[in-house]
């Protein structure tokens, strides 16, 4: 896997050039987890952020119940708990491989003393970091604002691809894990399901 072609495609390092890719690579090592696999737990410190390159992993909190409460489920190109290492220094929830995956890890240690004698790689990152938060905000409308239904649609959609000239979308995570996500129950994701 070429690290550097991967990291171009990323919303966060999209911006960078070869020569700012090259002076991070020694804050980068690749992580393999298995399905089910914890990568950290909430309250750990954040001693680096992972970027996913293949397979899906899930942010959660857990209610004083028990109840898993997915908050993110971030794919091939996302960075996961990237705040917490410039914001808490803990992370602030859990996560989890959903499947077989493997992930940049990024120092911390090594990476903020690479923006600090870099800054300019500082505010490259900012700009996508601008287009990120534009969808959170989306996404936080839509969960206030949108019933199930609308909310199922637009999930289908965004996660569609064309397929013979038809429009599909295979769900690969469980009933609970996409109902959690959509913000509701599996019993409400069932009849949302037969519209």
């Amino acid at each position: 896997m070429d690290i550097r072609k991967f990291l171009m495609q990323t919303f966060l390092f999209g911006s960078f050039g070869e020569k700012e890719l090259e002076v991070i690579l020694p804050a980068l090592s690749v992580k393999k987890v298995k399905k089910g696999e914890q990568i950290f737990i909430e309250g750990m410190d954040a001693t680096a952020f992972f970027i996913v390159v293949k397979g899906k992993v899930k942010i959660y909190k857990l209610s004083s119940d028990g109840k898993e409460h997915i908050l993110h489920i971030h794919g091939p190109g996302d960075p996961v708990a990237e705040a917490a290492i410039f914001d808490s220094m803990v992370y602030p929830a859990f996560s989890a491989a959903l499947e077989d995956s493997t992930l940049i890890r990024v120092s911390r240690e090594v990476f903020v003393d690479l923006l600090k004698k870099h800054p300019e790689m500082a505010l490259k990152m900012m700009s996508g970091y601008s287009s990120r938060l534009r969808q959170f905000v989306s996404k936080i409308e839509e969960l206030t604002l949108k019933d199930i239904k609308s909310r199922l649609s637009r999930y289908l959609l965004e996660n569609s691809t064309i397929e013979n000239g038809r429009t599909v979308c295979y769900i690969t995570i469980s009933k609970k894990e996409l109902s959690s996500l959509l913000g509701t129950i599996p019993e409400t994701l069932s009849r949302a399901l037969t519209f």
